[in-house]
């Protein structure tokens, strides 16, 4: 055998049907056990499903997911928490929305600051990838006045306060 042969001992096999179904009933029985009122979005819920199965399908194959349902739940914050994280972390992806206060450390240090966000344009670059630009105002004397326009989504970081009249 080489050193430097990182082969694996075994040859790696895709979930059985067995498998996926096994996944499926537990998956649904711990969105089951989430409390009525959590709410999350379907797309976070598809994100956490392959999660869910690559964990699922170790635990049958190492044979520990037995105690995991049965007389054992778990505790419906451990689920929340794991798609929380997700909601999360779509949430910074799709980035700041308009009416949503951010605060601005782009390239113009002199502007550096907070500002809402009053529009969201989105446009192909070069190369055909989608990229998102800002319009960001202030609100003065009951009016908002723009003060940096195509701002990039790095530049900016979103803030909890959303705008309320």
């Amino acid at each position: 055998m080489s050193m430097t042969s990182i082969e694996p001992a075994r040859r790696a096999v895709p979930a059985s049907e067995g498998e996926r179904e096994q996944m499926e009933a537990a998956f649904r029985a711990a969105l089951e056990q989430l409390p009525p009122n959590t709410g999350f979005p379907h797309s976070v819920r598809e994100l956490a499903r392959p999660l869910f199965e690559v964990g699922w399908i170790s635990g049958v194959r190492t044979g520990n997911t037995g105690p995991a349902l049965a007389d054992v739940p778990l505790p419906p914050h451990t689920f929340a928490t794991a798609l929380s994280s997700l909601s999360a972390a779509m949430d910074a992806e799709t980035g700041p929305s308009v009416g949503q206060l951010v605060s601005y450390h782009g390239s113009h240090e002199r502007a550096h600051g907070r500002y809402w966000v009053t529009g969201v344009a989105c446009e192909l670059d070069s190369r055909g990838r989608e990229s998102v630009l800002y319009r960001l105002s202030e609100y003065r004397n009951g009016a908002f006045v723009t003060a940096l326009t195509g701002v990039h989504t790095w530049s900016v970081t979103a803030l909890p306060q959303h705008w309320q009249r």
